[in-house]
């Protein structure tokens, strides 16, 4: 554990030889809008926050929310004209969010200025079931490639559930976080594929399934809050962690490692120790998207270094 905290403060850039990079408009910031659930509402809710840690003033993000919302919803709404979409964005220097009063549509959000880089995800559900996927992904893609052409895709690998999940679409797993994530790492490399449009993979489920197998862990609750939302604490903030280091790193041109953002809530709080987990797992699962080798470090040792944090 000493060493990786040693590794982490002396280390702040990360290769990015496998990261897409992300070109902002003439305005100099980078602009990114996820279509999306509560999943990635989980993935980009501390991004403001961290954004403002790390003194980086020329990112916007977005999120349109529908609670449970698949590909095949998305794509619903936007052929019947629908604005069923919660809006709620973090403007460029202000790095905190804002809730619109008026539902969006997909179209409003498409339309509202230049975006760098659009994400998609699948319901969690079914995102291990790739046949769930199509063809709504294909259109979806054709949508925003029509009113988006200079943007980036990007896929949000979601994670598997807990181990004590009660979720009801769990059974579609065998109740197995393992075989869940494995199918979801291979559906999301299926979609890839199938769509040279997809340029970027945020690792979400690769890294939380990291940290699960570190020190760090809850089991069984594996850092969620209900069984299969990330909790406040550890698992967002990890979140947080990955969605910058593969998306926004490689403009900024600085790592999330170092980081100093503390988040003292959920039941793995953010402390120096467990942020040293998280930072390195957001790392690993950017480098290597569908790899999840263990982290290593002991409860006790991680307990030591707890402790002397709080002397």
């Amino acid at each position: 554990m000493k060493r990786l905290i040693i590794w982490l403060a002396t280390t702040f850039m990360v290769a990015y030889s496998a990261v897409a990079y992300a070109q902002s408009h003439d305005d100099g910031v980078l602009r990114i809008l996820a279509i999306g659930n509560s999943f990635s509402d989980d993935g980009m809710e501390y991004i403001p926050a961290l954004l403002e840690n790390l003194d980086v003033k020329n990112v916007e993000v977005a999120r349109l929310f529908v609670g449970g919302c698949s590909l095949k919803q998305h794509f619903n709404f936007h052929q019947n004209s629908e604005s069923p979409y919660i809006f709620t964005q973090s403007k460029q220097g202000e790095n905190r969010w804002i809730e619109h009063r008026n539902k969006f549509s997909l179209n409003d959000a498409l339309k509202l200025g230049e975006w760098d880089i659009i994400t998609l995800q699948q319901q969690s559900g079914n995102s291990g079931i790739y046949s769930s996927y199509e063809p709504y992904l294909g259109e979806l893609i054709k949508i925003i490639r029509q009113a988006q052409p200079n943007a980036r895709i990007a896929w949000h690998m979601t994670w598997s559930y807990s181990t004590n999940s009660t979720h009801g679409e769990f059974v579609k797993y065998d109740n197995d976080s393992r075989k869940m994530l494995a199918a979801i790492m291979d559906a999301s490399q299926t979609a890839a594929q199938a769509h040279p449009e997809i340029e970027i993979i945020i690792p979400a489920g690769t890294t939380i399934q990291l940290l699960r197998q570190s020190a760090i862990n809850n089991h069984p609750q594996d850092l969620t809050r209900d069984g299969y939302h990330m909790g406040y604490g550890a698992g967002r903030y990890a979140l947080a962690c990955t969605w910058y280091e593969v998306l926004i790193a490689p403009y900024t041109k600085r790592s999330m490692l170092g980081n100093t953002l503390r988040i003292n809530k959920g039941m793995v709080a953010v402390t120096p120790a467990t942020a040293a987990y998280c930072q390195k797992a957001a790392q690993r699962a950017v480098r290597h998207n569908f790899s999840a080798k263990k982290i290593k470090g002991t409860k006790r040792t991680l307990r030591k270094i707890e402790s002397n944090n709080k002397q």
